[in-house]
């Protein structure tokens, strides 16, 4: 590297000075590619968030459309875990857009740990009001437990990221 004033080659690459006339160097922060990874994370989980609270949405609305009055109040545990599951989407999408613009650390980290409390709820829901019954059907299970394992491991892989590089944010 080279002083920008006096042309003086700076072998100390940590120096933030010119040796010979004392000029300030323009030190570039260092970016890694760790935020743009967390981002896609993040975006990856809230995909699968979304998924798990628009499959959630359309099991309330396929049983309590076709079982006849009464409804059995377990089914409104579907409405439960799936607006949360949408709404931690949208803030899981937009801390990705902030990772990506390296801005509001709080809010970054905000929509990666928002997936994780859909899974929390949506696990305590699903336990609360016994939907994994014969009711919903392998596919429903399996579809939330798929869902649940890749919303954690994503999340917290993509917090990770984000801690990582703290210092790269303002």
């Amino acid at each position: 590297m080279n002083c920008p004033n006096c042309g003086e080659e700076i072998t100390d690459e940590e120096a933030t000075f010119c040796t010979k006339c004392g000029n300030p160097l323009e030190t570039q922060p260092k970016s890694s590619d760790l935020v743009l990874a967390a981002a896609i994370l993040t975006i990856i989980a809230a995909a699968f968030t979304a998924g798990m609270g628009y499959s959630a949405i359309y099991q309330y609305n396929y049983w309590s459309t076709s079982l006849t009055p009464p409804i059995p109040p377990e089914v409104l545990g579907f409405l439960i875990f799936g607006i949360p599951s949408i709404i931690a989407s949208a803030f899981a999408i937009a801390g990705a857009i902030f990772m990506l613009k390296r801005k509001y650390i709080i809010l970054s980290m905000l929509g990666v740990i928002l997936p994780l409390v859909s899974v929390v709820v949506t696990y305590v829901t699903i336990y609360q009001n016994d939907l994994l019954t014969p009711m919903t059907g392998l596919g429903f299970t399996g579809t939330l437990l798929l869902s649940q394992i890749s919303i954690i491991i994503f999340s917290i892989l993509s917090a990770i990221l984000v801690y990582k590089s703290k210092d790269e944010f303002t």
